[in-house]
């Protein structure tokens, strides 16, 4: 009887643990997601400085959220994150719009793909 109690509790602290680790990865890649948005907004009204300290800033958000972020997902996602934003900082600096909006398109989709491959579901699991 012990050992059943044991193990029930240790589930349900799983459950719990795994509900508020999705949780915090959602609210993370909502936020870079939004920042993403905003110089997506910056870049085609063809604010360019505004677009640039943007990107640096998510840049820095990144930084800051990545280790944490590495934690749920496949490091190859994190990876092509990264180097996206690197572009993005680049194509920014020098003004490239079509390059500027496609990286932009690409940060956005991953984030939302990070979020999608830690939804629970019966794909997921099995």
């Amino acid at each position: 009887m012990k050992g059943l109690i044991t193990s029930l509790s240790i589930f349900f602290i799983m459950l719990i643990g795994i509900f508020f680790s999705i949780n915090y990865l959602n609210k993370i890649c909502t936020k870079l997601e939004v920042s993403a948005v905003q110089i997506e907004k910056d870049i085609t009204s063809h604010s360019w400085d505004k677009a640039y300290d943007n990107s640096l800033d998510l840049l820095n958000q990144w930084d800051k959220y990545s280790d944490k972020v590495s934690m749920f997902s496949n490091h190859a996602e994190i990876d092509n994150v990264n180097n996206e934003i690197w572009k993005l900082t680049q194509y920014t600096k020098c003004e490239d719009e079509e390059e500027a909006l496609a990286s932009t398109h690409v940060i956005k989709f991953l984030l939302k793909h990070i979020i999608d491959m830690e939804r629970v579901n019966p794909q997921n699991i099995l």
